[in-house]
């Protein structure tokens, strides 16, 4: 059981919130992005893929090291990102990684600021990511983790231009793609930015 194989500290924390059956996605993808491989998830709603955000990003990481990024999460709305930052707070409790997301600061600046000061973890909507990378916001280079939630909503055609903007900006690391349905975005995006990533379908269980 994959349970097994996470850091001690990561048990602590998932005992302290009575965490006991993990979902079918949980069991299943956690090992899968663990390998290092780059993946496409595709599950519905309540099944479990914020947690396997979280506890895969804080295993992989396990915890705060030099100044710049390791791990990038883009996700469709301001409010998801406060979403999965407070989860991190309660996942990431025994760890000192650094997460900041897009409504830690006001202005642009303020959160290049943060960010710059010392960060592990950043998670943004596409937007954002765009406007902070060309503003030399945001450092990339030891980038280990890009990932993209809710990707149907993040790649939708009003804002995909950012996505294909950005994406050949970031440099070699783990793809890993959460969506709820696939969408020609996706597989555009699949085509273009990932390296022969694995397909892993919740949606007709």
């Amino acid at each position: 059981m994959f349970l097994k194989k996470l850091e001690p500290f990561l048990l602590d924390a998932l005992d302290k919130i009575e965490y006991l059956v993990p979902t079918e996605v949980e069991k299943k993808c956690i090992p899968k992005i663990k390998s290092g491989i780059d993946i496409i998830i595709n599950a519905p709603s309540e099944s479990g893929k914020t947690s396997t955000i979280i506890i895969t990003v804080i295993q992989q990481l396990k915890k705060a090291k030099a100044d710049v990024p390791r791990a990038l999460i883009i996700t469709s709305s301001i409010e998801n990102t406060e979403a999965i930052k407070a989860k991190f707070n309660i996942l990431g409790q025994n760890t000192d990684l650094r997460v900041f997301c897009e409504s830690d600061a006001k202005k642009l600046e303020e959160l290049r600021d943060l960010i710059y000061f010392g960060s592990d973890v950043v998670i943004l909507t596409a937007k954002k990511i765009n406007e902070l990378y060309y503003y030399n916001g945001i450092n990339l280079n030891d980038l280990k983790m890009f990932i993209i939630d809710d990707a149907e909503e993040v790649m939708h055609d009003q804002i995909l231009s950012q996505i294909n903007k950005f994406a050949p900006n970031v440099p070699k690391c783990q793809r890993i793609v959460f969506c709820n349905k696939f969408t020609h975005q996706i597989e555009h995006f699949q085509r273009e930015f990932m390296n022969f990533p694995e397909v892993l379908d919740f949606s007709k269980k």
